[in-house]
């Protein structure tokens, strides 16, 4: 069987393109596979996995763009698989791994656009030092995202199969400037890993985090409980160690320092000298420490909107079923949360969870927002007074129309 796939790299990250009608016409004519890989959730060894689990005599890779890790990426797979032919070809058919003569004719690429997103580095570094992950429920258990290495002479004592236990559109950042020295070059030869250094960005994700105690952070979650308020005067972008503070699964990266390896950038917990080094042990021994300070959609929420407090001056007040505005907080079982409201000096807010959109609104709308969110409506009639079936018709079309 012979498998196609296209994709386009950015800044190294690997993006997966869908095939337009034209692609997957012609993959059905000159019986090639067309194939999807999901690079965000699977670790390399997944990905060897599932090549030999689908048993390909030829496999084509096709490059929108340009891409170095691409090519590392096929060139690895070659060395690991050498009962499988790779190819890797660039959207002109000019051949850049394998077989020249592997393929007679032009892929019709028309239409397929480039992913782009110049952000991903600093929404990786994020999740690196907050433990904060948008995907967490997608899999589990979950697999080995980011890992933090303090000096590149530490690379020398990391059993190579760490890097094959990351997921493939992961990052190992080095708390250093940006150097080629002989244990990068190393490592850059065995496992094509997408490497970050501190100078690689113009500034600093770290510095830009708020630092809390656990204790801290527990009185910050009541005060919000109690009255939606969530401070940030600083108007930090997140909360260093996030995830270990508020005892939230972390087992998705590692830091690893000369002293050893932790769960957390603040050496909170130990889980390993650094010549012991057993991922899954250390990913089991990272769910055992700290207690979930809430329950977990309510710990998944509470960055969200420390982050959106951090766009507005002064003190916001947010809309939640777990929290209080006009009306007591939930404690019930509740559905899925998709809208959040926010009210501050400068006005009435709605973002949507799914789409991360922000748009202005009013009070009626976030009074109706949270009856909605706590199953209150019986309070809306008075609340509301004669606009009540108007304004609930328009919340009705802004939430479910858009």
């Amino acid at each position: 069987m012979i498998g196609l796939t296209v994709l386009s790299e950015s800044e190294g990250w690997l993006h997966q393109l869908d095939p337009t009608d034209a692609l997957t016409t012609f993959c059905e004519q000159h019986r090639f596979s067309m194939d999807r890989y999901d690079y965000d959730q699977h670790t390399f060894l997944d990905l060897l996995d599932y090549m030999d689990f689908q048993e390909f005599e030829h496999y084509l890779f096709v490059l929108r763009g340009t891409g170095e890790r691409t090519l590392r990426l096929v060139a690895y797979l070659q060395q690991r698989m050498l009962h499988v032919q790779f190819h890797l070809i660039n959207e002109r058919g000019d051949v850049l791994f394998g077989d020249p003569y592997f393929l007679n004719g032009t892929i019709p690429l028309d239409g397929m656009a480039v992913h782009t997103q110049p952000i991903e580095l600093q929404d990786a570094l994020m999740s690196l030092f907050t433990g904060v992950y948008p995907d967490t429920a997608s899999r589990e258990p979950q697999p080995l995202r980011h890992v933090y290495v303090e000096t590149t002479d530490l690379l020398d004592s990391i059993t190579p199969t760490l890097f094959d236990q990351m997921t493939i559109n992961s990052l190992l950042y080095i708390d250093q400037s940006t150097r080629h020295d002989l244990p990068v070059i190393e490592l850059m030869s065995r496992t094509p890993v997408l490497l970050a250094f501190s100078d690689t960005l113009p500034f600093s994700v770290r510095d830009r985090l708020a630092t809390f105690e656990r204790s801290e952070l527990d009185a910050a979650m009541q005060q919000w409980h109690e009255t939606g308020v969530v401070l940030n005067p600083e108007q930090r972008i997140g909360i260093l160690d996030y995830a270990t503070i508020a005892g939230m699964p972390a087992s998705h990266r590692l830091f690893i320092w000369s002293d050893g390896i932790y769960a957390d950038y603040g050496k909170r917990i130990l889980l390993s000298i650094p010549s012991d080094l057993n991922v899954c042990q250390l990913r089991e021994r990272q769910l055992d420490d700290w207690e979930a300070l809430l329950p977990i959609p309510q710990l998944a929420l509470y960055p969200i909107l420390f982050q959106l407090a951090s766009a507005f001056q002064g003190t916001s007040q947010f809309v939640t079923p777990y929290s209080v505005f006009e009306l007591p907080r939930t404690e019930g079982k509740l559905g899925p949360l998709t809208m959040i409201g926010i009210q501050n000096k400068e006005g009435c807010f709605a973002f949507e969870l799914l789409t991360n959109q922000l748009f202005e609104t009013d009070e009626v709308f976030l009074a109706i927002l949270e009856a909605d969110q706590k199953e209150r409506f019986d309070v809306l009639p008075k609340r509301l007074g004669t606009d009540y079936e108007a304004a609930i018709q328009t919340y009705k079309e802004l939430i479910y129309h858009g």
